[in-house]
Parts: C-alpha cells; sequence; structure tokens
C-alpha cells in the first residue's frame, strides 16, 4: 500500500509539471501580438509606393511577375477589408519616390519601360485623375529607388542618389519644389553612400536611412548631417510614427526607433514578414506591410504571382511607455546598443572583451543573441550575458570607429559538429541590427 502511493503521489507530481508549463506557455503567448491577413492586392507588386488619404491606403505603380511597369492605382479600405481600382498612371514605374500634399499625390522618377525617368505625376485624389508636372531637374536619371523624397512646408525635397564611378565625386543632389510656383531649387549637395534605402519626415526634416546610417536634411538651414546608426535594408520600408521611425523588411521584429535617444522598442510580436520592395502604411496606429517578394539576395526586380499578401499589426503597445520592453528584451538599433551605464556611447571602455564592472552592468543570467545580417540572414548565439556584454561593447566601440572590424563568437556546444570548437567571426559592416533576449536557466 505505501508503494502505491508513493507512485501516485509521484504521478500526480509529473502531471502537475506537465500542465504548469503549458498554462505558463498559454500566458506568455497571450501577450505576443499577431500579424493578421487582410485582403490581399488585387494583383502582385513590387517597388510600388504609397501613401494614405482619408483613412485610406493608395498603392501606384510597381511591377507584376511580368516585364511591363505598372500604372496601376489601387485603393485599400481598411475598415471594409476591400480593394478597389481607380485612374491609371500615364507611365508605368517602378523603384518611384512619392510624396502626398493636402489632396494631391506625387510620384516621380523610377523605372519606366523605356529605362529611368526624370519624369513626374500628380494625383488628384478628390477628382481621381492623373496630370504630368514638371520633370525631376536631375541632370542624371536617377536609378531605381536611389530617390527619396519628403513633403515640408508645401515643398517637396527630393534627394537623388547617384553612386560615383572610379575616381569620380558623388553627384548626388538635392533639390525643393514649391508647389505654388512650380519650381525647382538646388539645395545642398548630398555627399554620401546611400543606395536603395528609404525616407521618411519627422519634425520638418528629411531623414534618408541606408544601411547602416541615417543624414538627416534640415531645410531651415539648408544643410545635410550624418546623425549616425538606424539606417535600415536595402529595398526595405520605414514610416513616421509620432515623430519615431519604424522599420519594416528583413528584420526579426517590428521596431520603434528613437533618433534622439538611438534605442528602439519592439513590437511582442513572433515574428516579421521577411520580405523587400514591398510598401507600408500606418491607419489608427495599425501597421501594414503590403506587397514585396520574400527575402534574398537580388534586386527586386519582378514581383511572384502567388505573392499578393496584405498583413497588419497593431501598434497600440508601443505607446504606452509601461509596455517598453526591459533592457534585456530591447531590439537595438543596427549600431548602437541598449542605452545604459554599460553600452552608453560616451562611456570608453578600456579593453572591448571587458565590460565596465558598475552596478549598471548585469552579468547575471544568459542571453539569445541574433544578429541580423545586411541580406536578411540571422545569427542566433545562446552565450552569457558577460560574452554578451563583451560584444555589445566592441560593437559601440566600432561604432566610434575603433576596434577591429570583425567580432569573434565562440558557438559554444551549439552545433558543434564533429570538431573540437566552433566560432563565428561576424563582420560589422554586414550587421544589419541585433537582439539581446536575456533569460534565466
Amino acid at each position: 500500500m505505501f508503494i502505491l502511493k508513493k507512485w501516485f503521489f509521484i504521478f500526480i507530481l509529473l502531471i502537475s509539471a506537465l500542465i504548469y508549463p503549458l498554462q505558463s506557455i498559454k500566458a506568455e503567448k497571450a501577450d505576443i501580438l499577431e500579424w493578421e491577413k487582410r485582403a490581399e492586392l488585387p494583383a502582385a507588386r513590387v517597388g510600388a509606393v504609397s501613401e494614405v488619404y482619408d483613412g485610406k491606403i493608395y498603392v501606384i505603380g510597381g511591377i507584376g511577375s511580368g516585364k511591363a511597369n505598372s500604372n496601376t492605382t489601387y485603393v485599400y479600405d481598411p475598415k471594409l477589408d476591400k480593394w478597389s481600382e481607380k485612374a491609371s498612371m500615364k507611365t508605368g514605374r517602378m523603384g518611384a519616390a512619392s510624396v502626398i500634399v493636402g489632396d494631391h499625390i506625387y510620384v516621380m522618377g523610377g523605372r519606366t519601360d523605356q529605362g529611368f525617368s526624370n519624369s513626374v505625376e500628380v494625383y488628384n485624389i478628390k477628382m481621381d485623375k492623373w496630370e504630368e508636372a514638371e520633370d525631376l531637374p536631375f541632370e542624371l536619371k536617377i536609378s531605381a529607388f536611389d530617390l527619396y523624397a519628403g513633403a515640408i512646408d508645401n515643398k517637396i525635397y527630393v534627394l537623388g542618389y547617384n553612386k560615383p564611378l572610379k575616381h569620380e565625386n558623388y553627384s548626388s543632389n538635392t533639390y525643393s519644389y514649391d508647389i505654388k510656383t512650380k519650381e525647382w531649387t538646388k539645395k545642398k549637395k548630398f555627399e554620401k553612400d546611400a543606395p536603395a534605402g528609404n525616407a521618411v519626415v519627422i519634425k520638418n526634416k528629411l531623414y534618408v536611412l541606408s544601411g547602416q546610417a541615417t543624414f538627416e536634411y534640415d531645410p531651415s538651414i539648408d544643410q545635410w548631417t550624418s546623425v549616425g546608426s538606424g539606417g535600415i535594408g536595402r529595398y526595405y520600408s520605414a514610416l513616421n510614427f509620432e515623430d519615431y521611425i519604424i522599420r519594416t523588411g528583413g528584420v526579426s521584429k517590428v521596431t520603434l526607433y528613437d533618433k534622439q535617444t538611438k534605442t528602439s522598442r519592439t513590437v511582442p510580436n513572433s515574428s516579421a514578414p521577411y520580405r523587400m520592395g514591398h510598401v507600408s502604411a500606418i491607419i489608427d496606429d495599425t501597421l501594414y506591410v503590403i506587397g514585396g517578394i520574400p527575402q534574398s539576395n537580388d534586386a527586386p526586380n519582378y514581383a511572384r504571382d502567388d505573392f499578393k499578401s496584405n498583413l497588419s499589426i497593431s501598434l497600440k503597445s508601443l505607446k504606452n511607455s509601461d509596455t517598453t520592453a526591459p533592457p534585456g528584451d530591447k531590439d537595438p538599433d543596427p549600431a548602437t546598443p541598449p542605452k545604459d551605464d554599460s553600452t552608453n556611447p560616451g562611456d570608453k571602455d578600456s579593453d572591448p572583451a571587458t565590460p565596465p564592472k558598475d552596478g549598471a552592468t548585469d552579468e547575471d543570467g544568459d542571453a539569445l543573441l541574433i544578429i541580423t545580417m545586411v541580406n536578411g540572414l540571422q545569427k542566433e548565439y545562446d552565450l552569457s550575458m558577460k560574452e554578451v556584454n563583451a560584444y555589445l561593447s566592441w560593437y559601440k566601440k566600432r561604432d566610434a570607429g575603433e576596434g577591429p572590424g570583425f567580432y569573434e563568437i565562440d558557438k559554444h556546444d551549439n552545433n558543434k559538429g564533429p570538431f573540437e570548437s566552433k566560432k563565428d567571426y561576424v563582420v560589422f559592416k554586414n550587421i544589419l541590427m541585433f537582439e539581446v533576449n536575456k533569460y534565466k536557466k
């Protein structure tokens, strides 16, 4: 009888142990926001432009699965979850730039069936009518995805990026367009490298995000300034959300980037859609990611017939500071680790492998370090917090131009295979972003 009671007691403990983790997992998943599938695009599109007006998303141009560039104007109504088609542009184009001023959408440049173009078309939303406007004033035609634009105080500011040929200087130029006088004015020349990125306007300044860099143009003083990190990978998207930057594309999570503090908060979703050449929009605190193609190393030149997806996710959690991810769970900016006393950009560590020993440095526990490369690939490392802090310290110094251009990470027992040890050498310039997910065993 004693033996039976003993085994019955053990059985109860085992059942409890199984049920408890299931309850914990269920509670954890309740806090995770999932992407919602919406009505698909009427046709697959890559390299389109999008603007929001009166609670509706306008998706214009791009290219489908064929060779012809599209001139279509699709409109999505989130309330009805329904697409409709409006008047078409006169010229099909992809990889263009767009801005909205009042009830007019300006679509500029891009690649047409005749090649790259400096033409501009304007869509009158209320009249459902397209008209031609003054051409872009660039001496050279701008490649697809290399034209950046923003509207500030009823003027349109454009940057046409041209990568210099060997032994030549940059020929990238900035212009402003006065909507009233319909005249272009040349502005400060841009002399940095910024291919295939995206642009947002925040507090009357134009921000161009490309690679690992962000550049700020202040029209009040006609000046370009490098403002460090916070960039995006090629053919990804960026938006202004309450004066922060939302980045979408080949990253594991959707991040809200604060350009002032150079830190990020993360939407608590399980995974973000891996894609490029897509468009994104925000309506009523909801983010929409539309079209594009799956992440790859090739330029997004053509769409796939079966890739018309339209996904949405709520951003309401990012508006409440109480829901901000704790320091161990933040999604750091590509070139700036979480801002705390142990990784403050102003600190100068004597040894990148030895993080400062102060009260703010937390070396207890372990963490999953997830590094996203510029080509969209991800690498995961299960490390101690001491190792993670060493990595953050190296990254900070490398971002300031100091230290080696690569970092050695010991993979320990992970994927060791037949080898005695296995180490990865991560190259700084190939890192798009990373995140640190701390836990205790």
